[in-house]
């Protein structure tokens, strides 16, 4: 049996008003710190250690994002700089063609990127196409909110919940729940079908409800002058050439990732290096002597902006971290993994059989996600497939396909807001926002998907 301590239950506490605080609609970083503190103190049984935790799990929480950041970041500097040659305003009048509106807008931005993100993982590939389609589906009267919610919506939702491509997460649910990555892959296809069928639908009738009326001229002051398309626009020799060399070198960029199987962090590495290549060259080209003043102010702009939009995730995720497994990072060897003990708890207490067990893995799998990876819950996700699957007498590749999707959709970056601070960053919205939109389709797309499971099991 799990014990479960006073910071676990000041933990869950702290998880539900968080959540509530979320569907209220108001910020949730101070009752995050507040709950930290309290968490902190629990565990550490000291004031001043808990004190000291709070900043400890801030910093371990930015180191584990700081790449996400640092990478979006130099791409805002980069697209600042474009702004000013001309050239985003040549990317924007190619790349808006198959755009007619913000309807295909949500569709076109949406199923792009979740095609890239199958091969290359969702956040290089959000860092990548966003950077260039975020702006044209601006131009096309898509809000920068709803195409965030486009591209969580299916890059998350559906590409790395499945990673039917690379097969890390299968492969992770698979072998902690001694099957073959087959059977969960193929009990996979039924469940993301219905939750895609409800979730997607409804995301865009919300989406599309929200988007009336929207004016591409209130963010100029953020995308700049070049998302107002106009056809009688004389673009320079600089701005077409910079335009071809950036397409280009992200197109090269593409290649070498699926050459070399660059993956996560190494694939963000070479998009986050390529964006400062290409913001020094054609700084430089542009502005001449005056180039490296000028580099800075682009520089600035991007991290401003960079830092303007994440720092509050880091307050978020900072109450997250402290019960997942960063804890012995910010705890040292009193550290817990809070979340999963309150998993296994909740899995011993629930009676055996189908109808039982697939909505408690769900929930479970849902739990776990919301420590913001997705991937840590998956080996608990696997084992309790196999364990309750023998003890239910239910098909263990379902139950395991079942967990897998809530904790990765959830912690992948759909619906808990650290997850989406690249989709933020690329968007120039806040990631509560978007978080906001996801909550009720794709909670609604889990139930769809549990009621198809106990029917499959």
């Amino acid at each position: 049996m799990v014990e479960l301590t006073l910071a676990h239950w000041l933990y869950l506490f702290f998880m539900a008003a968080v959540v509530v605080t979320m569907f209220l609609r108001k910020d949730t970083p101070l009752i995050c710190l507040i709950g930290a503190l309290c968490v902190a103190w629990a565990v550490t049984k000291s004031f001043i250690g808990a004190v000291q935790a709070v900043f400890n799990a801030i910093v371990v929480t930015a180191v584990e994002l700081m790449g996400i950041v640092v990478v979006i970041s130099l791409m805002v500097a980069l697209s600042k700089q474009m702004e000013r040659s001309g050239a985003a305003a040549v990317l924007i009048s190619i790349l808006g063609k198959p755009i007619k509106g913000p309807k295909s807008a949500f569709w076109f931005v949406g199923i792009i990127t979740a095609i890239l993100a199958l091969f290359i993982w969702p956040t290089p590939s959000v860092a990548l196409l966003g950077s260039l389609l975020v702006p044209v589906a601006v131009s096309a009267g898509l809000s920068p909110v709803a195409t965030g919610v486009s591209i969580a919506i299916f890059a998350y939702g559906i590409s790395l919940t499945t990673d039917f491509v690379i097969q890390g997460a299968p492969t992770l649910t698979a072998k902690a729940a001694g099957i073959s990555v087959g059977q969960v892959m193929s009990a996979m296809v039924p469940l993301i079908i219905t939750w895609a069928v409800i979730a997607i639908p409804l995301t865009y009738f919300f989406t599309m409800k929200a988007n009336k009326g929207y004016d591409p001229k209130k963010d100029i002051e953020i995308f700049g002058e070049s998302i107002l398309k106009d056809k009688n626009l004389k673009h320079s020799t600089l701005a077409k050439v910079e335009a071809v060399v950036v397409a280009l070198t992200f197109l090269v960029n593409i290649i070498l990732m699926l050459a070399l199987k660059l993956r996560g962090g190494d694939a963000t590495a070479l998009l986050g290096g390529s964006a400062a290549l290409l913001l020094v060259v054609f700084t430089l080209i542009q502005y001449k002597s005056e180039g490296l003043e000028v580099g800075v102010e682009f520089l600035r702009d991007g991290f401003m902006f960079g830092v303007k939009i994440f720092a509050p995730v880091f307050a978020i995720a900072a109450l997250f971290y402290m019960g997942g497994g960063p804890a012995k990072a910010i705890f040292g060897e009193s550290g817990r993994e809070l979340l999963f003990d309150l998993c296994k708890a909740l899995a011993q207490k629930v009676p055996l059989n189908r109808f039982a067990v697939a909505p408690m893995q769900a929930v479970i799998g849902a739990i776990t996600g919301l420590d913001g990876s997705g991937f840590s819950g998956l080996p608990l996700m696997g084992t309790l497939a196999g364990g309750l699957s023998v003890a239910a007498k239910v098909r263990a590749d379902v139950l395991a396909a079942l967990g897998q999707l809530t904790a990765v959709n959830t912690g992948g970056g759909t619906i808990v807001p650290w997850a989406l601070i690249a989709v933020a960053g690329v968007t120039k919205t806040r990631p509560e926002e978007i978080a906001r939109k996801n909550f009720v389709p794709v909670v609604l797309g889990f139930v769809g998907a549990t009621i198809v499971a106990m029917i499959l099991m």
